[in-house]
């Protein structure tokens, strides 16, 4: 999640949607008083030699804690980021923001008048894709196709609650994955002409061996259960089953 009160925005992290890649894009262009929550540990990393100037701020409410979680990433020091974070996470004052918070959490977090005048934006992706994706960035050298198994079985290739609220998004514009590009260059012109595009790294693509497209990758029954765990991410976006 990144809150810009510099530039007017919130963008919604989601699941298997290049968000980590996007964050790295925003958060080059964050002030000191937005909120960047941190990637996982070897992405941080990653952020910060693509962007040194975009290290997380404003997450935890410790803001000593804060200072050493930055530190760590200044030395690329893994462990002592994972020590840091999970210290605070447990016995600390924890998160002032979550990694995958919700739009409903970052309306809190902002309250309604910064809301309401923000330009709210997330990325979405094929359902079919977003399992697959997970399956291999969960595989660690297990056979795919029980990892995948796994995965089907619970919902966290499912993006819908993230950005809405009582059943309908709450966002303002919902960026395609297939289309990652075109739709950049609708919400560089809507933040006024803010550097996006020339500035996102393709992060994450590594752990995925097979290309082929998911949908031949899954069997009937399997698109069956991306088809219930996903359905209102269907309808919304018009993807083809």
């Amino acid at each position: 999640m990144i809150i810009s009160y510099l530039h007017k925005f919130v963008f919604i992290k989601t699941r298997k949607t290049a968000g980590s890649s996007m964050e790295i894009a925003l958060a080059s262009h964050a002030g000191p008083d937005d909120i960047v929550t941190p990637l996982g540990f070897a992405e941080e990393l990653e952020r910060y030699q693509c962007a040194p100037e975009a290290l997380p701020r404003n997450f935890f409410k410790d803001k000593n804690a804060e200072a050493a979680f930055t530190e760590a990433i200044r030395a690329g020091d893994k462990r002592r980021m994972k020590d840091v974070y999970r210290h605070q996470m447990k016995y600390g004052a924890g998160r002032a923001a979550a990694r995958h918070g919700s739009a409903a959490g970052a309306r809190e977090i902002t309250g309604p008048a910064f809301w309401d005048s923000a330009f709210k934006f997330t990325i979405e992706r094929h359902p079919y894709e977003k399992a697959v994706s997970l399956a291999w960035f969960e595989r660690h050298g297990r056979p795919f196709e029980e990892v995948l198994e796994e995965v089907l079985k619970g919902d966290r290739y499912r993006n819908f609650d993230i950005y809405s609220a009582e059943g309908k998004p709450i966002v303002d514009f919902i960026l395609r994955y297939e289309h990652l590009d075109e739709d950049l260059q609708r919400v560089e012109q809507a933040l006024g002409g803010l550097a996006i595009l020339s500035r996102l790294p393709r992060a994450n693509s590594r752990q995925r061996r097979d290309r082929r497209p998911a949908a031949e990758v899954l069997t009937d029954a399997q698109k069956r259960v991306v088809q219930d765990t996903c359905r209102e991410e269907f309808e919304l976006m018009g993807y083809a089953v």
